[in-house]
């Protein structure tokens, strides 16, 4: 943001919003609520979150177990169907009337299923940028190398319900990642879960983002040295903050070590705990 814009940005804000009604804010904020559960409120007061895993997530502060506490939520981003990253998705998308967005064949089987709006729903893969939240808002879909399924024990859906009794599991497409593009051109990378892999370099040569959330809990992903290695020599942030670890005792790799293992890389790290929030 130029110097002249920041000379004039609360007159224009107080005026902007007394002819909207949209409450401006100077900066983006990302709040961390364990795990992979990201909320992300931008500039113009829209609110994004990723992953919602809450009510059993054990990191998660016991405010935000009260759905509610998110605030008007306009868009639900879904990296893949696992339930330690869609235990709330419905519940959240259904208080709220948010947007849900995920990979092709996730949220179509949710639709099929009768337990999301198909209005409501943008099905979409890799390379695609939608925007729907309106212009100034671009999300793209980038890759992600793990795995996704639709879990029938976390969709509300007892035994005797299940469309198909034998299975627990149906396909939900590939697991992906997201740069969320915003008002102020400020660029935020969300890893979803993921390993490390060579295109990731398409991540930055593309989209080039200011912030990176990544994984580093190992077992199910990348740990803090594949993680140091992905974001020092392939996506390039300028800051990076950790994700997906210390939920349980498998994931059990910390910050510290993604410090040590970035060693003298022009990369903040921002430690933040469950329910703490960074402004940008």
């Amino acid at each position: 943001m130029n110097a002249l814009v920041k000379k004039f940005l609360p007159p224009m804000f107080v005026a902007f919003s007394l002819y909207t009604g949209v409450v401006l804010a100077e900066q983006v904020e990302v709040l961390w609520l364990g795990h992979a559960t990201t909320r992300i409120t931008s500039t113009e007061g829209k609110v994004i979150v990723i992953d919602p895993f809450l009510k059993k997530n054990p990191m998660t502060p016991a405010k935000y177990k009260d759905l509610k506490a998110l605030g008007k939520v306009n868009l639900i981003l879904v990296t893949h169907g696992h339930p330690d990253h869609t235990n709330d998705l419905l519940e959240l998308a259904r208080l709220n009337g948010a947007i849900v967005v995920a990979n092709f064949e996730y949220p179509l089987q949710l639709v099929k299923l009768g337990l999301l709006d198909s209005e409501r729903t943008i099905a979409m893969n890799k390379g695609g940028t939608v925007a729907p939240l309106g212009r100034g808002i671009k999300i793209h879909m980038v890759p992600a190398d793990h795995s996704s399924s639709v879990d029938f024990s976390v969709l509300g859906l007892s035994e005797s319900d299940q469309p198909l009794k034998a299975v627990r599991f149906l396909a939900g497409g590939v697991p992906v990642g997201y740069v969320v593009e915003l008002e102020n051109g400020f660029k935020i990378y969300h890893s979803g879960d993921t390993n490390v892999f060579g295109d990731m370099a398409l991540i930055n040569k593309f989209y080039a983002p200011d912030l990176a959330l990544v994984c580093i809990g190992g077992h199910y992903t990348m740990d803090p040295e594949g993680a140091a290695y992905a974001v020092r020599e392939l996506i390039k942030p300028k800051q990076v903050i950790p994700i997906h670890y210390g939920t349980f005792p498998v994931i059990n790799r910390t910050p510290a070590e993604l410090r040590a293992a970035l060693g003298d890389a022009p990369i903040r790290v921002l430690e933040l705990k469950p329910g703490d929030a960074a402004k940008f």
